[in-house]
């Protein structure tokens, strides 16, 4: 006879609920088996868990036999042409679990989806999945988006998979960001969003971002003009001080000018109509560049401040509402007790004060 695996007998964790979201699944066979392999995994572990599939208007049809074979899986379609970072939001805002999963069926084929999913939720950290391999030819051509990166606030990084896994407190902050497309993709330098590298087998293909310079051209673009746009606060601060430095020489100019008024006896004809408007254009460009740029920062400052979290962190909490009310609790205790310790005698009083009058009304 053959011995039971030890697998049929370990209980489900039932406390925690596993969304894994497919946002650009295709409609083959490879990835219905890898979905197929990623539910049989997570319900060997879990007794909760979603898969959630967002599939183009046209690809609907083909993924109906798979929603029927795979219990809990949610399908979602969308128009055609739904660009690759949008329809990783509509994931996410989908997603209902409190490990959340957002997988791209070639890399989680060869990846052990519960490792990966613990990985996240011991640390309490955004997962970012690589296999530890540096590439200096990959690095180098990724160079300005990094570089780009960084400037703009976001980690991106040449060596990461496309799949991330985090608790759900975390993806509400990246919900929460201006930018949700590009911060699912390459997470924001914050320190409430920390960070936690998983290694994965060497044997995954990764459809990294950098991978092919010839493909995807059109997501390389649309990456670089996001980040340029995150980079309008540095922009603004330089334009500013461009700005200041050419108003600061068209008013030396015109001082030059007027010095050489005063000074030199004869000008030569049109000297002066001409470096007038020289100055006069510098100061002007200057001071309406310097005024628009100051403007513009002092909106984006005001926003940052209205919706923005100033404390990233408490480090030691302390309870003192809590205390508090246990004080209190106490305090109106003791003032009960005390009042129904009087309760007797008060009654006891207005009985006998109440009993001549009722003997004299029956005599």
């Amino acid at each position: 006879m053959h011995e039971p695996a030890a697998k049929a007998f370990a209980k489900q964790r039932e406390d925690t609920v596993i969304s894994v979201c497919f946002a650009t699944p295709l409609a083959n066979a490879k990835t219905f088996g890898t979905i197929r392999k990623v539910a049989d995994a997570l319900d060997e572990v879990y007794r909760f868990r979603e898969i959630i599939l967002v599939v183009e208007d046209h690809l609907r049809d083909a993924f109906l036999p798979l929603v029927e074979e795979v219990s809990d899986v949610r399908l979602f379609v969308v128009r055609k042409g739904t660009e690759y970072y949008e329809r990783r939001v509509i994931a996410a805002e989908e997603a209902i679990g409190d490990l959340v999963l957002i997988a791209q069926e070639d890399e989680i084929a060869h990846m052990d989806v519960c490792a990966f999913l613990n990985h996240a939720e011991g640390a309490n950290a955004i997962a970012l999945a690589n296999c530890g391999k540096r590439r200096p030819f990959k690095s180098l051509l990724s160079w300005p988006f990094i570089a780009l990166g960084r400037l703009a606030g976001f980690a991106v990084y040449p060596s990461d998979f496309q799949s991330i896994a985090m608790p759900r407190t975390l993806l509400n902050h990246i919900l929460a960001h201006d930018e949700p497309r590009l911060a699912l993709r390459y997470p924001p330098r914050d320190p409430r969003l920390p960070l936690s590298s998983y290694k994965a087998p060497e044997e995954v293909a990764s459809r990294g971002a950098f991978k092919d310079i010839g493909k995807d051209m059109g997501r390389r673009m649309q990456l670089l003009q996001t980040l340029l746009v995150y980079l309008t606060p540095i922009i603004l601060s330089v334009v500013a001080i461009s700005s200041t430095i050419l108003t600061l020489v068209g008013l030396a100019y015109a001082a030059w000018i007027i010095g050489a008024l005063l000074l030199v006896d004869t000008l030569a004809p049109g000297w002066l109509t001409t470096n007038t408007m020289l100055a006069v254009s510098a100061i002007f460009m200057g001071v309406s560049t310097l005024g628009l740029s100051l403007g513009l920062q002092h909106l984006l400052r005001q926003q940052a401040r209205d919706k923005g979290e100033r404390v990233s962190e408490e480090v030691n909490r302390i309870d003192l509402f809590g205390k508090v009310a246990v004080d209190l609790n106490v305090e109106l205790e003791s003032e009960n007790w005390a009042r129904s310790d009087d309760l007797p005698s008060l009654e006891t009083e207005r009985s006998e004060t109440r009993r001549p009058e009722t003997k004299g009304d029956n005599g």
